[in-house]
This record gives structure tokens, C-alpha cells and sequence, in this order.
């Protein structure tokens, strides 16, 4: 019989049998029974009582693919004053299996990028570099969300989600639900604009509404950390291992809204810029870098290209630092040369996909020293031994063909193309 045929049935007879404790206790609290009898009878009974809750709480849970969370009072408070705003309406917050968390954000991530958008996503990133043949960009991503999470928001339905482990008497516990209850309130107030703004805009948005929330979940800990002695969070060894096996790019992307959301929000959140940057929030992950906030989005225009256009995108400064993070300490600092790039996946049949990757830079100087970069990364791509020179085509193992080009003093072109007249068509 399915879980929520039976579910009416189970509570009634919960509710029944809670009734039939609560009339043992009226009649065990007769004079005649003595003090510490009836004593140790009402403890029997709050505990059977006690269990007879959990036990319907995780029928609901089975029933409706996650039970709705009780959220203390408190805790809603604490996050409407740490943020400065009050909840539209009761924050939704519900708990799921633990193994089943990191399929829902898995879903979750597909959803918000559309129809194939990540599939073209996928591929664009792997014509560049950012990601290799084997990555699947949407399960690696969701793993570093969900391995020894707490909780998670979800952005699509703007609702909570906490795991079938959650205690709710665990400080721990009670600041990732902050942290949840943070972005639902934001989210409330501040929600996504219809239609997807592109990906270097969802990704500041994000961003900040993360480093909000989890400014929040820190102004707990602290707070508990006073009140309680209380002193801190044990490291989460399992997560550390997996971000450290991931590859740069989607490490890069998984972390960003702590490294760089978190003090960005933190500033912002005592001043009255806080509701502005909120209503108004950075386009550009370029933003969040200290020395580059509040710079204009300059990107290059694209070159005509044949076939369909699948995908227009931007990388974005962060992008671009995680692609140079892997050559050494010597080039991501080139990513703050960047000043804009659009990139463009096309397709000239059903099996032929190409990429063009155009970048602006703060200074022709920078673009010279980023040739030099991009040259090596070709090498690597390829397996040669030599860097090709801006204008050379070099042939992949794969029978992909890979060039660089100046398009302008300050601009470069990277190439990725399925055969060799696509490449010097564009490579001119």
C-alpha cells in the first residue's frame, strides 16, 4: 500500500492511542497514587508521548517525500533581526533522506539553467579547458553542497531543506538552519527576475544572497559562542577531501560565495547600502574582487560565426582566473586584466560543435602576457611540446583544432573548433 494511502490510517491511530495515554494520566493522578509514583507515570507517559511525535513526523516524511520542519520561533526571529527584514509569510522548511539531498540539488541545478542549457553549458567549458571530458559538472557541483551538509535552500522553490540527521538541540544544526531561513527571507523579499539574466549575473546574485545568510549563521555561532561557551564547528574532513579532488573550475564556482560573497555581505549588512545592493545586486562576479568593484561590463563583440549559435555566454572574471588557476601562480593574476569576454558554442552539423572565446584586457601589455598563458594551455590541451604563436593552428589527439588570435590591442581570441576551415575562417 503506498505511504500516503496509509498515512490517514497511522494517524488515527497515533491520535488514538496519545488519547488512551493522556486518559491513563488523568486517571494515575488520583490522591491515592503516590507522589513519586505519579511522578515517574507522567515521565513514562511524556515519553511515549515523545515518541509517538517522531513516529508521525516520519510518517508525514514518508508520506510527502520530506516532513515539514518545526522551526522554533527564535531562530525566525534571530534571522528577521540579523537581516533587517520580516518573513512575507511562515518559511517553509522541509527534511529529506540524506542520500536523496544531493539527487534534488542535482535537479535542482539542471532546472535553473533550462532545456539543454546545461548540456551546452557542459560542452562549452570543456571546449575551453575548464572542464575535461570525464567532469559532469551538475552531480560534482551538487556533491559539494550536499556531502556533510545541514541544510540547503532551494532556489527554485524557495523553500528549505534539512537532512533526516538534523537535531534540532544542536547549535551546529540550529546555525545552518539560520543560514536556510536566511536565504528564504531574502529570496521573499529579493527574488530572482524572471527569465535567466545570465550566468556571471545569477552567479553575483547568488553570491551575495549567500554571503548574507551565512553572515548571519556566523552572528549565531557567535551569539552562542558567548551565551553557551560554545566553540565552533569541527571540520568537515569528508568535504575537504572531495573540493580537493574536484577540479578547479567547479571548486572555484562552489566556493566562491564564501570567499568572496561572505565579506562582501558582512560589510554590507549594517549599512544602509545593504537593501540597495540587494535590490540591485553586482552583475559581475568581478565585483566581489576588492580591487575591481564597481567596474563596467565591457565585453568584446563576437565574430560571425556559420551554423547555429547554441550557446552566448560570459565566463567572467572568476571564470577566467579558475582557467588560468591551473598553469601556476605565476598567470591567475592576469584575470585582473580582465575588463570583459562573451563566448560563443555553434554547431555547423549534429556531430561538429565549435567555440569562440573572446577577451579584453585592461592594457594591450596584459593581452600580450595572457597570449603567452593562453599558448601554454593550448600546448597542454594538445600534448605538444611547443606553444603555438597567435595565428598557428595546432591539431588535438581528438581531432579538434585549436588556435589564438589578436582580434584588437587589448582583445584575444581563443579558438576550439571540429575541423580546420572553421578554424581559419576565424583565426584571420
Amino acid at each position: 500500500m503506498r505511504p500516503d494511502k496509509i498515512l490517514p490510517w497511522l494517524l488515527g491511530a497515533a491520535l488514538g492511542a496519545a488519547g488512551w495515554i493522556q486518559g491513563s494520566h488523568w486517571r494515575s493522578t488520583s490522591p491515592a497514587s503516590g507522589d513519586g509514583e505519579l511522578e515517574a507515570k507522567v515521565v513514562g507517559l511524556e515519553n511515549e508521548i515523545a515518541l509517538l511525535k517522531r513516529e508521525n513526523e516520519s510518517l508525514r516524511s514518508l508520506a510527502q517525500g520530506g516532513g515539514e520542519v518545526h522551526v522554533d520561533p527564535a531562530l525566525i526571529d534571530f534571522t528577521e533581526e540579523a537581516l533587517g527584514m520580516d518573513f512575507k509569510s511562515n518559511p517553509q522548511v522541509h527534511r529529506v533522506a540524506g542520500e536523496e539531498l544531493r539527487d534534488r540539488i542535482v535537479a535542482s541545478i539542471e532546472a535553473r539553467y533550462g532545456p539543454h542549457g546545461l548540456d551546452s553549458r557542459q560542452q562549452a567549458w570543456a571546449l575551453m579547458g575548464l572542464l575535461t571530458a570525464d567532469d559532469r559538472f551538475a552531480p560534482q557541483l551538487a556533491a559539494t553542497k550536499s556531502v556533510g551538509a545541514r541544510s540547503w535552500f532551494d532556489e527554485q522553490s524557495g523553500e528549505g531543506w534539512v537532512t533526516d540527521r538534523f537535531d534540532p538541540q544542536s547549535v551546529p544544526d540550529q546555525a545552518a538552519l539560520i543560514r536556510a531561513l536566511g536565504r528564504i527571507l531574502l529570496h521573499q523579499h529579493y527574488p530572482p527576475a524572471p527569465g535567466w539574466p545570465g550566468d556571471e549575473a545569477a552567479m553575483a546574485r547568488e553570491a551575495l544572497h549567500h554571503g548574507a545568510a551565512m553572515a548571519a549563521e556566523n552572528r549565531y555561532l557567535a551569539r552562542q559562542a558567548l551565551a553557551t561557551g560554545f566553540t565552533g564547528l569541527k571540520e568537515n574532513t569528508e568535504a575537504r577531501d572531495l573540493m580537493e579532488s574536484l577540479p578547479p573550475f567547479v571548486r572555484g564556482l562552489a566556493t566562491f560565495p564564501s570567499v568572496l560573497g561572505l565579506p562582501r555581505a558582512s560589510r554590507l549588512m549594517d549599512q544602509e547600502e545593504f537593501r540597495g545592493a540587494l535590490h540591485k545586486p553586482p552583475a559581475i562576479t568581478a565585483d566581489f574582487y576588492p580591487d575591481h568593484e564597481g567596474m563596467e561590463f565591457n565585453p568584446p563583440p563576437l565574430p560571425e560565426t556559420p551554423g547555429n549559435a547554441l550557446l552566448v555566454e560570459s565566463a567572467g572574471m572568476l571564470g577566467l582566473k579558475l582557467w588560468l588557476d591551473s598553469m601556476g601562480e605565476e598567470f591567475p593574476k592576469l584575470g585582473d586584466g580582465w575588463h570583459g569576454d562573451q563566448y560563443r558554442l555553434f554547431a555547423t552539423s549534429d556531430v561538429a560543435s565549435h567555440l569562440v572565446w573572446e577577451i579584453r584586457f585592461d592594457s594591450a601589455k596584459t593581452a600580450d602576457t595572457f597570449l603567452k598563458a593562453a599558448g601554454e594551455m593550448i600546448s597542454a590541451l594538445a600534448g605538444t611540446e611547443q606553444a603555438p604563436a597567435p595565428g598557428e593552428i595546432t591539431a588535438t589527439p581528438e581531432n579538434r583544432f585549436l588556435a589564438l588570435a589578436r582580434s584588437s590591442p587589448d582583445t584575444v581570441r581563443f579558438l576550439n573548433t571540429a575541423d580546420r576551415p572553421t578554424a581559419e575562417t576565424l583565426v584571420r
